[in-house]
């Protein structure tokens, strides 16, 4: 188990992403646009836009049955071992940005701050099974997360979002 302070940061940066995303989507950005139709969609295609969302809360469960067990039963082998608080720092920190930077088109950390989430993720999902005796809710939960961090989000979202930015 993470030390107790250690579990206080993560759980206040887990609110803080959550945080993060209230103030960008309903203070700031204020649209009156349904999430499938959201301008931070940046043109996707309503029909691949649902594809993902269906992904996104798979995503939500794969966090809840993989993330909230590591952080209670860190694994003893493996790069989780030794890294795991450091790791899932990045994630969520990275994902405090990604909003704000995209709110306020900062493309650099917009881009950057997918692909920090997609290395934290796939650091997860490698660590759930380099562990001695690895869990398969916590491998399904980390595939899960990184369907959607990596190929979602750090491939696909990314690739539309440079593509509409810097398109002539």
């Amino acid at each position: 188990m993470l030390e107790f302070n250690k579990i206080i940061v993560l759980i206040l940066l887990g609110i803080s992403v959550l945080v993060s995303y209230y103030i960008v989507f309903v203070k700031l950005y204020k649209s009156k646009k349904s999430y499938i139709n959201h301008e931070f969609w940046f043109g996707i295609d309503e029909k691949i836009v649902k594809i993902l969302v269906f992904f996104q809360i798979l995503a939500v469960i794969g966090f809840l049955i993989s993330i909230i067990p590591l952080i209670f039963n860190v694994p003893t082998h493996g790069i989780l071992s030794n890294n795991l608080f450091i790791i899932l720092c990045v994630f969520f920190i990275s994902a405090i940005i990604w909003p704000f930077a995209t709110y306020y088109k900062k493309h650099i950390l917009v881009v950057l701050s997918l692909i920090f989430t997609a290395i934290s993720s796939i650091l997860l999902l490698a660590g759930s099974i380099e562990d001695k005796n690895p869990k398969w809710y916590i491998v399904l939960g980390t595939l899960l997360l990184s369907i959607v961090t990596v190929l979602g989000d750090g491939v696909l979202w990314n690739a539309n979002y440079i593509y509409k930015i810097f398109k002539y």
